[in-house]
């Protein structure tokens, strides 16, 4: 990444929402093999994502818009891997 895309905020959001989305990809192959998953820190880095999402003027916001939905689909996915893993209690 350049020097200057390294300041652009709407570059900044992508980078972040792409790092996520191979992290939740990984997570998510892995509950899929019934391995056991870490996912400490991650609320903190969608946090972060969030809050740099809400900080980009409205036209910029709207250019990640597809990235995020996209990324919220990966979690939607991890969340159905890991309730598919999940052994029943009782």
């Amino acid at each position: 990444m350049s020097d200057a895309n390294q300041h652009d905020p709407v570059v900044a959001v992508s980078v972040l929402a792409d790092e996520l989305a191979n992290t939740i990809g990984i997570a998510c192959a892995l509950a899929e093999a019934g391995r056991a998953i870490d996912l400490t820190g991650l609320d903190d880095r969608v946090g972060l994502l969030c809050a740099k999402s809400l900080d980009l003027p409205p036209d910029e916001g709207r250019r990640v818009r597809p990235r995020l939905i996209a990324l919220s689909g990966a979690v939607d996915a991890l969340s159905r891997a890991m309730a598919a893993c999940a052994v029943p209690s009782g």
